[in-house]
C-alpha cells in the first residue's frame, strides 16, 4: 500500500492555518523541529502513527481527517469539507461550484464506463 504523505502534509498545513498557528508553535508543542514540521507539510518526510496522533490532537482534528486521502471509506469527511467550503458562498459562486461538480462527476463516470470490461494495468 502506498501512503500519500504529500496529501497528509497538505491536510496538516490546512488544519494549522485554520487554527491560526505557525509551524514554530506546532514544533514547540510537539517537540519536533520547525524544519521537520515543514518537511511533514510538504510531504518530504514520512511520519509515524504517534506523530500523526500528536499532530491531530494539537490541531484539534481527527486522525481520519488527516488520513482521509489514504482511506477507502472517507465519504463523510469529504462531504463535511464540501459543506464547509460552501458556507458563505453567494449565489454566483454556488452556481459555478455546482457546474464544476457536474463536469467532474460526469468525467469520472465516463472514465469508469470506458474501463469496464478491461483488465487494469499492472502497476510496478
Amino acid at each position: 500500500m502506498n501512503i500519500d504523505y504529500k496529501a497528509i502534509g497538505v491536510r496538516i498545513k490546512a488544519a494549522r492555518a485554520r487554527k491560526g498557528v505557525t509551524q514554530g508553535y506546532i514544533a514547540e508543542v510537539t517537540g519536533l523541529s520547525t524544519p521537520h514540521i515543514s518537511n511533514i507539510e510538504t510531504g518530504n518526510t514520512k511520519l509515524g502513527l504517534p506523530t500523526i496522533i500528536h499532530l491531530a490532537n494539537v490541531l484539534d482534528v481527527s486522525v481520519d481527517e488527516l488520513l482521509c486521502d489514504n482511506i477507502h471509506r472517507s465519504e463523510k469527511i469529504f462531504q463535511n469539507e464540501l459543506a464547509e467550503l460552501l458556507q458563505g458562498c453567494d449565489a454566483h459562486e454556488l452556481h459555478l461550484i455546482t457546474e464544476l461538480a457536474k463536469v467532474v462527476k460526469k468525467n469520472s463516470l465516463d472514465g469508469v464506463k470506458k474501463t469496464r470490461g478491461r483488465k487494469p494495468k499492472n502497476k510496478i
